[in-house]
């Protein structure tokens, strides 16, 4: 009879170690579905920020692009300015000394006629 009770308390025992499993089972299950859409979402906003990052970098560098290209264009145009100003001054040069010259050599010109 023992036996019989001792038997009961075991198949007891058997049934409650099984119902935990079931129910750690269950748990983990939940845990692993909470965990598998979770790893969805942050997938899904990884992609949305590597997206955003992408544009606004891109945006950042067209606006680096267009701001080197303002900044030597202006120093482009700054140099013509001063090649500019400085043939002018070279041509202005040219013409005084070329209109001292051509006094001279028109008198020396005239000097040789005269003598001659």
């Amino acid at each position: 009879m023992q036996q019989a009770g001792l038997q009961g308390k075991r198949i007891f025992i058997m049934n409650e170690i099984i119902t935990r499993l079931n129910e750690i089972e269950t748990k983990a299950e939940a845990i692993i579905c909470d965990a598998k859409s979770r790893k969805e979402q942050m997938l899904s906003q990884l992609e949305f920020d590597e997206r955003e990052l992408d544009e606004k970098y891109e945006r950042l560098k067209r606006e680096m692009e267009q701001e080197l290209r303002q900044k030597f264009l202006g120093e482009s145009q700054k140099q013509i300015l001063q090649m500019e100003e400085e043939c002018r001054q070279a041509v202005g040069r040219f013409e005084t000394e070329f209109e001292e010259e051509k006094e001279k050599r028109a008198e020396e010109l005239f000097r040789k006629i005269i003598q001659m």
